[in-house]
């Protein structure tokens, strides 16, 4: 199955694309968007997908700078998929078709990568779950390293939510990994939060961030108080980081919660630096995530 899927149970409904990259392109309560939803201008171009909804991140998060990635001294080019900037970007999931399986309250999707395919080295198999109930929806993220040899892999989840002038969130973080200047890389390891920040308990969007946050304790609240609605995303597996992305020109900002710092493998491999959440899988081993989003009435 290609063709789009609608999931239902209760008041919540999701729209899931397995050919737009396996993203949800949709995520409602009795009608009211979660998600910031995906235009419905009909274009669905993998080659520039589009902003919005949520999409996974596989099989790595956010950036590899200059696209080349280190792993056990040997260094690994990747095509560049930020042309703007000259790096890779968000793995290779939300560009694929993925194939699907659906019982109208669960989808089931799947696809395979073979070796060399844009310039991974690596076999492997990304699989998702994407289920909803009456009180909201759990997304299951997992690979399979099926390489015969071993793996560096990393997960997430990529949620963009409607900002509103009263959305308030609630973001449990330990510590800040900031990009220098105006590069979107970290340099070194994760810093103290500053002062006033170290809770994040129920505040406004803090607005021109692009950077990554440790030590997540595995849940983040969203208010939108005018709307009445509020929802908590509650992440399990190693889920320790998050990377948080607010521009100040859209009604959007994104909470994604990822495995590893952005650039991880080469901080780790080149730098040292530690807490990266850095993983190498051997062959047939798996890595996998869930991310819960409960819906409230408020």
């Amino acid at each position: 199955m290609s063709a789009p899927v609608t999931l239902s149970s209760g008041p919540i409904s999701a729209v899931v694309e397995p050919a737009f990259g396996g993203r949800v392109t949709a995520f409602r309560h009795a009608g009211t968007d979660l998600f910031a939803p995906v235009a419905d201008n009909g274009s669905r171009d993998l080659a520039a997908p589009a902003s919005c909804g949520c999409f996974p991140l596989v099989p790595w998060s956010n950036r590899i700078r200059d696209a080349r990635l280190t792993l056990g001294g040997e260094t690994v080019v990747l095509p560049v998929t930020e042309p703007s900037a000259g790096h890779a970007i968000h793995g290779h999931g939300l560009r694929r078709a993925w194939q699907a399986e659906s019982d109208g309250a669960t989808a089931h999707l799947h696809y395979a990568h073979a070796a060399g395919a844009e310039g991974w080295p690596w076999s492997y198999r990304a699989a998702q779950v994407i289920r909803v109930d009456d009180r909201g929806m759990t997304m299951i993220l997992s690979v399979t390293n099926t390489a015969d040899t071993a793996m560096p892999a990393g997960l997430g989840l990529h949620p963009y939510f409607p900002r509103t002038p009263g959305t308030r969130i609630t973001l449990p973080v330990e510590t800040a990994w900031p990009p220098v200047e105006a590069e979107k890389f970290p340099a070194a390891g994760g810093q103290p939060l500053p002062e006033g920040r170290d809770r994040w308990e129920a505040r406004p969007v803090q607005l021109g961030l692009d950077q990554g946050f440790g030590g997540w304790a595995g849940t983040v609240r969203i208010a939108w108080p005018e709307r009445g609605m509020a929802l908590t995303m509650a992440g399990k597996g190693p889920l320790e980081h998050l990377i948080v992305y607010t521009p100040t020109h859209r009604d959007y900002f994104c909470v994604e919660p990822v495995t590893h710092a952005i650039d991880a493998a080469n901080l780790a491999e080149n730098q040292g630096v530690e807490g990266t959440g850095h993983r190498v899988l051997e062959p047939m081993e798996e890595l996998s995530v869930s991310l819960t989003f409960m819906v409230e009435v408020i």
